[in-house]
């Protein structure tokens, strides 16, 4: 099977009702799917620490969240993404990591 999982997608659109653009990238970059996290995800957060308006501590916490989650696909990609975001993200915003 290929492509995101059910729950990956209520996910990520419950995420899109809240308007939590953030959450639901964290979400879509620590799918279930067996591959690494996409790209566009992960720039995408890394933009997202260089915008003043984005709450770095609620990134940090909703990458959190996704290590605490039953899969070790989730976990281990929630893993890569915050490692990526601490290399890329802004040096001088990630303190909050």
């Amino acid at each position: 099977m290929s492509g995101q999982s059910i729950t990956d997608r209520i996910t990520a659109a419950q995420h899109s009702v809240t308007g939590s653009a953030v959450a639901k990238a964290v979400c879509k970059a620590t799918t279930h799917e067996v591959m690494g996290p996409k790209k566009k995800h992960l720039d995408y957060l890394i933009q997202c620490t260089n915008e003043m308006n984005v709450n770095i501590p609620q990134l940090a916490d909703t990458l959190f969240e996704r290590t605490a989650n039953s899969s070790w696909v989730v976990v281990f990609k929630a893993l890569i993404t915050t490692h990526h975001l601490m290399m890329y993200g802004n040096e001088v915003r990630h303190d909050s990591f």
